[in-house]
């Protein structure tokens, strides 16, 4: 089988073939949350075949992927310090033949300030950007991962695989790598970037300052895993998050050291801070019940007898309600006002830094009913679930979601055991024969919707189209705003 020129520019799309369903299943302009799977055409002859030689490649590569899943879960860093993970994987790519870089140029001077003073990470050194240009340079298919570790507790009280990074990394390597390979030995036109976004369990957002540098230019769609539970299921399209609307900002307040048994020559910082926070405290019982409010103290003196001359703050607001950006923004600025008061009543400065914001992404409902074909096709029934999840879109983040189309694709292990996230009992599913398991079947259903997409431009086109349709009811309904759409 050799294809070479198929892809050309979908004048119409399956919106189009199938409105009269589609318009039945949309209401108040929302566009379809659940898209019937009966609706995307079933493979032809050619592309099964296709399909059943990627399966074997992936197959032929598949001691390589579950070795470095082990190695990560074994050599665990956290985040912004994934040297040897970024240099693994980075490698491991280059020997396959993609053009890898490390670190990312243009990020916003304000944020790169933030993670040079709290990290050392300026430029994100730990990020690998990897490219294989096939035979023409688009379709690009984008394959996204983690690799950062928890931080402590559990584990010895180191850093751990909590919450199962370590999965991620091998299995977007091991489709991306498995999928080249298949393009260039069919003559497929098309191409594949693998992309390391470092640090996810810290803030600020990675992905949202890498979109917004423009490493995902040209992407046209993502492809993200996230290790595996007991169940899989698909979920409704739309917009939302998974981890709730986040406001998060630095408050750093700069008073006037002095001695203790001088106390009245001084202005004490951690007085400044202690009266914010308890400030805080006041205006949760005037918060709406939507509301999450969190701090930490992350700078302070170390000295019981010196006035401190310098405390900094972490404080996170967070809104449980998708439609909530409003009443976030207006939150934060009533917190900011807090902390203008708490300082001018302890006679301190206050320096404010809004860092990150983590806002809706797009869950696109084409992608989830062609990945919940390949689900069925190689998942266990037993572990696929028909309940239907919340959007959240295929980023924590939301900004990249939001600008260009991808998914999270999650496997069906039967037999896996409920355990808690974020735990040591999470992290070793992750080296047992399930977790191994996980990473090849992840892979395999990855790569069998790279290739539908690759096929059909008319797919393609379709999920560009219902990418618009969801932007444009996002900014009627407020959900998202203008400047998160990246021109």
């Amino acid at each position: 089988l050799v294809f070479c020129g198929i892809i050309s520019a979908a004048q119409d799309t399956y919106w189009e073939d199938n409105k009269q369903v589609l318009d039945e299943l949309q209401s108040d302009g929302k566009p379809p949350t659940v898209i019937p799977v009966e609706l995307i055409p079933q493979e032809d002859e050619a592309t099964t075949a296709l399909r059943e030689r990627l399966n074997e490649i992936i197959d032929e590569y598949a001691p390589r992927i579950i070795e470095m899943s082990d190695w990560l879960y074994h050599n665990p860093e956290s985040g912004y310090y994934e040297y040897n993970a970024s240099k693994m994987l980075g490698g491991e790519l280059e020997k396959q033949g993609f053009e890898v870089t490390y670190g990312v140029e243009g990020l916003d001077e304000g944020y790169n300030s933030v993670i040079k003073e709290r990290f050392d990470a300026e430029g994100l050194p730990t990020a690998v950007i990897a490219k294989y240009k096939g035979k023409t340079e688009h379709p690009v298919i984008c394959f996204v991962f983690e690799a950062d570790a928890l931080r402590a507790p559990t584990r010895e009280k180191g850093a751990f695989h909590g919450c199962q990074h370590n999965m991620q990394g091998p299995t977007a390597v091991g489709a991306a790598v498995s999928f080249a390979k298949l393009l260039e030995e069919k003559n497929i036109p098309g191409s594949v970037w693998a992309v390391l976004t470092p640090a996810e369990e810290i803030p600020p957002p990675d992905k949202s300052a890498m979109a917004k540098a423009g490493v995902f230019d040209g992407v046209d769609i993502a492809f993200f895993s996230h290790g595996f539970g007991p169940t899989s299921k698909r979920s409704e399209a739309g917009l939302g998050n998974c981890c709730y609307l986040i406001d998060a900002a630095l408050y750093d307040f700069h008073g006037k050291t002095a001695h203790g048994s001088r106390a009245w020559q001084g202005a004490d910082s951690l007085d400044a801070a202690r009266l914010f926070l308890t400030a805080i405290d006041m205006l949760r019982e005037h918060s709406e019940p939507e509301f999450r409010m969190m701090s930490a103290i992350t700078k302070t003196g170390s000295a019981p007898n010196v006035v401190d001359d310098y405390v900094q703050v972490d404080h996170w607001n967070r809104n449980t309600d998708p439609a909530g950006q409003a009443a976030l923004q207006h939150k934060a600025e009533q917190i900011d006002q807090i902390a203008r008061g708490a300082a001018m009543a302890t006679f301190n400065e206050v320096d404010i830094r809004h860092y990150a914001y983590y806002y809706n992404g797009i869950e696109y409902g084409w992608l989830n009913a062609l990945m919940w074909q390949y689900v069925h096709e190689y998942g266990d029934p037993e572990a696929i679930s028909e309940e239907l999840g919340k959007p959240s879109g295929w980023a924590e983040c939301g900004y990249p979601s939001v600008n260009f189309p991808g998914i999270g694709v999650k496997p069906a292990i039967a037999g896996t055991p409920e355990v808690a996230g974020h735990s040591d009992e999470n992290a070793d599913l992750t080296i047992s024969e399930k977790g191994h398991r996980a990473l090849i079947q992840t892979a395999k259903i990855e790569g069998a919707m790279a290739l539908r997409l690759v096929l059909d431009p008319k797919l393609m086109a379709t999920v560009k189209e219902e990418q618009a349709r969801w932007q444009n009811y996002g900014l009627e309904k407020g959900l998202i705003t203008p400047d998160m759409i990246r021109k």
